[in-house]
């Protein structure tokens, strides 16, 4: 009888295995399909002209290392820049929205409700309708050509998606915490900063992680307001690759290497924070 039983549960476990098949072949095509851009970034930012030119897709010969200096070279001050950029942006936009999203989920305030869906209606507003405006008010203020203009601005354009995000969170969490926390007394802020915010920490560093990605990868609006002497990563890069010289408009290994150098910040963060990541998707952080 039991020998029945294992072979007709082995004969199962092969007919799923072979249904199930189709499904691998797809998942590892999209996994491989996912990573060529990275092989790519990563093995031609050893090569040198020559091998670049020949295939595309080869491995190099020699790994090339100086390719690295001298990406390094153009890609050291801006770095640092479109760090302190991205960093003090997710966490202005993680302060001030975490606290209106505990307004709107937690306390009493007439009309809140009106109030929730207009800053939601700010989500449907393309950005570049407001480059014109805001550069115009960033030079208004004296804030052109300023790291803290263009951090400003991504703190009031990160408002919208954060409240959404953490009001949805906030109200997961079991009222009865919230009840007990005030008939022993403790004020607003005190449930907020004590029992709130320790208890959303996987949805913060989700919606820290979402937006600092369109932070550091921005382009258009720094070109904008940055000159060359405080420019971001990205505009280094897209200065490297239009150089002025013939010569450096076309080293394609040092431009790889800076592409390589440009991303370990974001490899770094999804590394070493994936764990909590995954826990504040799968615990409700972004679901309506």
């Amino acid at each position: 009888m039991r020998r029945s039983v294992t072979a007709t549960t082995q004969s199962r476990t092969r007919k799923a295995n072979v249904q199930d098949l189709p499904k691998h072949l797809v998942l590892a095509f999209l996994a491989l399909a996912s990573l060529f851009p990275m092989y790519f970034v990563l093995t031609n930012s050893f090569k040198n002209l020559g091998e670049f030119s020949q295939n595309l897709l080869s491995l190099p010969t020699t790994l090339r290392w100086e390719n690295y200096l001298t990406a390094w070279q153009v890609v050291d001050g801006p770095l640092w820049n479109s760090t302190f950029i991205s960093v003090m942006s997710v966490l202005g936009i993680l302060l001030v929205g975490s606290v209106a999203a505990y307004a709107f989920a937690r306390l009493y305030i007439p009309g809140k409700n009106v109030l929730y869906v207009m800053v939601l209606l700010l989500l449907f507003i393309p950005s570049f309708l407001t480059l014109i405006p805001l550069y115009l008010q960033l030079k208004k203020f004296g804030l052109g050509d300023n790291h803290w203009g263009l951090i400003l601005t991504y703190i009031a354009a990160g408002q919208a998606f954060c409240i959404l995000v953490m009001r949805n969170y906030f109200q997961g969490l079991p009222r009865e915490l919230f009840e007990a926390a005030h008939i022993d007394g403790a004020s607003d802020l005190q449930i907020f900063t004590q029992i709130a915010l320790p208890l959303s920490v996987p949805a913060l560093i989700s919606v820290g992680i979402i937006s600092f990605i369109p932070v550091w990868n921005d382009l258009l609006l720094p070109q904008l307001v940055l000159s060359r002497e405080t420019q971001t990563v990205t505009m280094a890069l897209v200065g490297f690759q239009n150089g002025g010289s013939s010569a450096q408009s076309t080293a394609f290994g040092p431009l790889m290497a800076g592409y390589v150098l440009a991303s370990l910040p974001l490899v770094l963060i999804f590394s070493t924070l994936m764990r909590y990541y995954i826990n504040g998707i799968t615990s409700g952080a972004v679901k309506g």
